[in-house]
């Protein structure tokens, strides 16, 4: 883990900010009496221990000591770091208790949130002040929680415990897993909400009871169990014959309207005749209303899709009549209607709250400036009116909004160029998408969510180094974005290093925004690929799956991958006829993949060959990927490895690294039918191209390690033991530390068939079956199944390549290496069959030999005229006759 990263302001006293950090508050308690009992000399002592104790243990735990008084503030990265440091400060102060022969005991809170940094002067810290500064509405709650806890006791947030429940594999393993408790929700003082509380803490010392209630916190229990009982049952009698005189008699309210309640924006009808704020100020209002976590806004692309299903145009205008049909038809609570106009010499921004049922103005909000360069500022604050009017809190919207020129941009045309670049992207012109973004940086070079669009455009082709240039730049200008897109930046530039970190930034923006559906869908999909979570992967897409998502046909798609790939083939089907339906199925390619796993080949075969491309090159190669695994799935191996041939010609016209993806997949098949030598003479080219770029430290670094890793696997399986030894050697500890779980998987397979290789059968076992998790790579199981098959245990063999055999949907949806691996995945979940049938036959059981062999013709007919299957075949075809 690295440090902390604080700001490098070139200006002493300027914020940076607002970012997420996790802060930890820490209490020695009874400080004083200690010093009143040891006296001022030995308590000075003691102390100074206690404080390089800590201080050794922050350093272990990446943390960032802030302030310091008879405890610490701290700040960290992430909230697993804190809660390792607080456990292990926990265990400390008990054994410097036992070493001094005098009670130290400690009270600990932990809080995750925005905060504020910023660097004192040099004037400043020589008279005394400290060297970073920290604010934000998680330090009162950090040290909130600290007085409320118990002496002994670690309290952390609903928050930092929900973030911290995924990492609890990165603590410390010399120590047994941490235990939690939920004490429930507190009220504390001069905080609106009410916070959930946990414990965590170890056995034998973490007292792992209810902190009492205080002066500064307040336990929220159900009314049933409040002290006035009685009081209450009076008071619900009254209730109970006066509401319905109430509901009877009283006016009915002019909207309801509830917390994450849904709105249509109307488009805006401009009465200056200035052009420019056509497209600019609608997006002004979406972008300033975004930043709100009560209300909630029907996307455009939603809308068009809305006034496609009425049977309008999709540049339909969007006022009263039509607005309120589609309020109605998506379930939104109100329409809301934006104008401008010139009124006596100044400029007028209002919106009006339109009840979709009545079509009626509830109520309206004016905001006038003088100039064109007062509009965002009155459009900034007709959105904050509107949102206080439909119920928000006032702290919720003071401490969730950013002014807009300084989270877009103060230039109109530039936001009016971003508007239609937003509306461009949406309607799949990605080239005029991208140059409207160009326009907008062009008007405005500080305009960060313009660089963001971009950014968002390369991922979505598969161009990840362009655009880590463009989350760079954005990220430089981050202070030009509101706290929401700041974090989506974040958990953009994470999917660039360790995807647990990574993951654990898109479940924060799905947990503080859960309705950003594209949160959850980054998620799974990142979690599916990286991590070979597919079960975590489908809680997660299943909170996409709802009526006002307007990708809710890629979540389907997205689901029934994650469906196929765990072999829930029923539902897999039916979440992909569901996204077909939607007709958000792309190239179909998972569809196909599905009937093939199934054996449904015709449908395969047909389902492929319809399918279309999608235009973006570096995507289209899948189906170079498909054209090689369908016809090795039925036995025709020669017209594979013609495709595969043509896989490198393709690929090496899309770019360098896919061009060596497609090599990693013909080495790989070809690792099944040639050995020795002539095997080397393919395999060494390769592998010395690939540890040439490991100095590359670049964003498909985890590409090269893994190319290095699969060589050196096929270099051990070919009996090529040097050439395997040293390209394990060349990665083995940058691969440990890479935080990617597929590329450490990798390792341990090329290094446990190393050993197999060697007559290390037994530590080759032992390595493996330590990888198998359910995360493992499919590749895991084939070598564990040679290992067994190498040490004589044909029974764990057999069982391994049942397992092969029947994992067929693993074999295809696992993403590997960017899917490198697939073909062989097929071939050896049909070559498994062929196993079952010789170790059956190894352990006497003849009927089963049939059975599997019988079972391994019908999938490859034709395999006995494989020169490489031939003599295996035919060693077994008495027991056929």
């Amino acid at each position: 883990m690295s440090a902390v990263e604080l700001p490098q302001l070139e200006t002493s006293g300027t914020a940076w900010g607002p970012v997420l950090r996790t802060l930890l508050v820490c209490d020695l308690v009874d400080s004083t009496a200690l010093v009143q009992r040891l006296g001022d000399q030995l308590a000075s002592e003691l102390m100074r221990k206690h404080d390089r104790v800590a201080r050794a243990l922050l350093t272990r735990h990446s943390g960032q000591e802030i302030d310091k008084t008879d405890g610490f503030l701290v700040l960290f990265e992430r909230p697993i770091q804190a809660i390792g440091f607080a456990l292990a400060y926990q265990r400390a102060l008990r054994q410097l208790s036992e070493e001094e022969t005098t009670e130290l005991r400690a009270r600990v809170g932990i809080h995750v949130g925005e905060v504020i940094l910023w660097n004192n002067s040099a004037a400043d810290i020589a008279s005394g002040a400290k060297r970073v500064e920290v604010e934000g509405l998680v330090k009162p709650i950090a040290a909130r929680l600290m007085h409320l806890a118990l002496p002994g006791q670690v309290l952390v947030s609903g928050m930092a415990y929900s973030l911290s429940q995924r990492a609890q594999g990165e603590l410390d393993h010399d120590m047994e897993a941490p235990r939690w408790r939920m004490h429930g929700h507190y009220d504390f003082k001069g905080v609106n909400q009410s916070v959930p509380v946990f414990e965590v803490g170890e056995a034998l010392l973490a007292p792992f009871r209810a902190p009492p209630t205080g002066d500064k916190a307040r336990r929220v229990l159900p009314w049933w169990r409040r002290p006035p009982f009685l009081i209450a049952e009076i008071f619900a009698l009254i209730l109970a014959i006066g509401v319905p005189v109430y509901l009877t008699m009283r006016s009915q309210p002019a909207l309801a309207f509830g917390a994450r309640d849904w709105v249509v924006i109307g488009d805006l009808r401009n009465l200056t005749g200035q052009t420019v704020f056509d497209a600019s100020l609608d997006a002004a209002l979406r972008l300033s209303l975004e930043q709100s976590r009560y209300v909630n806004i029907v996307s455009s692309l939603q809308v068009r899709d809305t006034l496609k299903r009425m049977n309008r145009a999709i540049d339909t205008t969007v006022d009263r009549g039509v607005g309120a049909e589609i309020a109605l038809r998506e379930g939104a609570r109100a329409l809301i209607l934006p104008s401008i106009a010139e009124v006596g010499g100044r400029v007028r921004v209002v919106t009006e709250v339109i009840d979709p049922h009545t079509q009626t103005t509830v109520y309206a909000n004016t905001a006038d400036g003088i100039g064109m360069e007062s509009v965002l500022g009155s459009v900034d604050n007709v959105a904050h009116e509107l949102r206080e009017k439909l119920g928000e809190a006032l702290t919720s919207i003071n401490n969730d909004s950013q002014p807009l020129p300084k989270v877009t941009t103060s230039n109109l045309d530039a936001l009016r160029a971003y508007a239609l670049a937003e509306r461009a992207y949406i309607e799949g012109r990605i080239g005029e998408t991208l140059e409207l973004f160009d326009q907008a940086i062009k008007l405005d070079s500080k305009f960060a969510l313009a660089y963001m669009g971009k950014a968002r455009v390369h991922l979505g082709a598969e161009d990840r180094a362009t655009a880590l240039i463009e989350l760079n730049q954005a990220n430089t200008l981050r202070q030009h974005l509101a706290p929401r897109d700041a974090l989506r930046l974040d958990a953009y530039l994470a999917m660039y290093g360790d995807p647990s970190a990574m993951l654990e930034k898109w479940k924060l923006y799905g947990t503080l925004y859960p309705d950003a559906y594209f949160a959850h869908i980054n998620y799974a999909d990142q979690a599916s690929m990286y991590t070979n979570q597919y079960e975590d992967a489908i809680v997660e897409t299943r909170k996409a799956i709802v009526e006002h998502n307007p990708g809710v046909g890629s979540a389907y798609y997205l689901l029934g991958h994650l469906y196929l790939a765990i072999e829930k083939y029923d539902d897999a089907f039916a979440s992909l006829k569901q996204a077909q339906s939607l007709q958000a199925q792309r190239m179909g390619l998972v569809i196909v993949n599905a009937y093939a796993a199934t054996r449904q080949f015709d449908q395969a075969n047909r389902t492929f060959a319809e399918g279309r491309r999608s235009g973006v090159a570096s995507n289209d190669l899948s189906r170079n990927i498909t054209a090689i695994s369908l016809p090795l799935d039925q036995g025709h191996w020669q017209d594979a490895l013609a495709h595969a041939s043509q896989y490198i010609l393709t690929a090496d016209s899309v770019g360098p690294l896919y061009g060596r993806l497609s090599r990693s997949t013909e080495l790989s098949l070809l690792v099944l039918s040639e050995t020795g030598g002539d095997y080397a003479k393919r395999l060494k080219p390769f592998l010395e191209s690939e540890i040439s770029l490991l100095h590359r430290v670049d964003v498909d670094h985890d590409v090269t390690l893994f190319n290095v890793l699969i060589a050196a696997y096929l270099a051990a399986r070919s009996d090529n033991s040097d050439l395997s030894a040293n390209a394990i050697k060349a990665v083995r500890d940058t691969a440990r530390i890479s935080g990617y779980p597929n590329v450490r998987n990798m390792l341990v397979i090329a290094q446990a068939e190393l050993a197999r290789n060697s007559g290390k059968s037994e530590d080759a076992i032992n390595l493996l079956k330590a990888e198998l998790k359910g995360t493992e790579l499919y590749l895991t199981h084939v070598a564990l199944r040679d290992a067994y098959v190498t040490a004589s245990k044909y029974e764990s063999a057999l069982t391994e390549s049942g397992w092969l055999a029947e994992h067929r949907g693993r074999a295809y949806e696992e993403y590997n290496n960017l899917e490198a691996l697939q073909p062989l995945n097929i071939a050896e979940s049909n070559l498994a069959l062929l196993h079952k049938a010789e170790l059956s036959s190894k352990l006497g059981r003849k009927e089963k030999s049939l059975e599997y062999m019988a079972d391994f013709r019908k999938a490859w007919p034709n395999a006995n005229q494989l020169a490489f299957l031939s003599q295996r075949i035919n060693s077994l075809s008495p027991l056929g006759d």
